[in-house]
């Protein structure tokens, strides 16, 4: 098994998300995680007000010195990036480690639109970091925005969803996770692309109508140890969105939903 894995993403003081959310779940599971920091941010955004410093010196200077120590990754996460001046320091250690397995989730955007305040050159960033990729996890906002498809429609078709996923690979990553998709009934799904497991395939899930920061987080970690760990694709797609749907619920009386609370919800996953 593949058990050590960096994750190039920030770190948040305030609130359960990025890689606060994902070290208790890829620990869980046995797996051994390291952290390369993108920037620190005292809380979540949705606060209304916060605080980042601007890690990418320190990166730079961070890869020169685990070069110098000969430290090596089996895998590569990548998530949130805050500037276009992390892309080739992430891309050149990428090509300096002995073919890890590379994960990568574009955050930038949701429902419909970018996220505020993202840095110009964002969208061809994380084309470039998907060019590079094993793993792609977009959600559907983010996956038209990525290929410059489908931007003005909601909801797609079969024939959609495959122009999709075709644009996507396209870029380079051998499969693919686009999260958050609904049909013309109304009924949500995530589509998924494993050649090794036949293709396109619709993957439904409940809705549960509430919402909650950090849940994207939580759904990669799990996707990203459950396929380290041996699951299929679909598998591992399958219990992050069962995970997901047992944290909310596990939460849905809490009052702060810009934090949300998963740790006593570890139990389920497996170890």
């Amino acid at each position: 098994m593949r058990d050590s894995l960096l994750l190039v993403n920030d770190v948040t003081g305030y609130g359960r998300v990025s890689t606060f959310a994902m070290l208790p779940i890829l620990t869980q599971y046995g797996l051994h995680p390291y952290i390369l920091p993108t920037a620190l941010v005292s809380n979540t955004l949705d606060y209304g007000t916060s605080e980042t410093l601007d890690t990418t010196d320190f990166m730079q200077s961070a890869i020169a010195k685990w070069d110098e120590l000969g430290f090596s990754f089996d895998c590569i996460s990548t998530g949130f990036i805050t500037n276009d001046r992390q892309v080739p320091i992430i891309l050149d250690l990428i090509h300096k480690q002995d073919k890890p397995f590379v994960f990568v989730d574009p955050i930038m955007a949701d429902d419909g639109k970018l996220y505020p305040d993202m840095y110009p050159g964002a969208i061809e960033c994380n084309r470039q970091l998907a060019s590079v990729a094993n793993i792609i996890m977009p959600n559907i906002t983010e996956a038209k925005i990525l290929t410059g498809l489908f931007e003005d429609k909601d909801i797609l078709s079969d024939d959609e969803c495959q122009e999709l996923i075709d644009a996507l690979r396209a870029f380079g990553p051998e499969k693919l996770v686009i999260k958050g998709c609904e049909d013309h009934d109304g009924n949500t799904f995530n589509l998924i692309y494993d050649a090794d497991n036949g293709g396109m395939i619709k993957l439904p899930y409940q809705r549960i109508n509430t919402s909650f920061i950090g849940t994207g987080d939580l759904f990669s970690a799990v996707l990203i140890a459950e396929y380290m760990s041996g699951s299929s694709l679909t598998q591992s797609v399958q219990a992050a969105a069962d995970f997901i749907r047992a944290v909310i619920l596990d939460n849905m009386d809490a009052e702060d939903h810009f934090d949300i609370h998963f740790e006593k919800t570890l139990s389920e996953l497996r170890k």
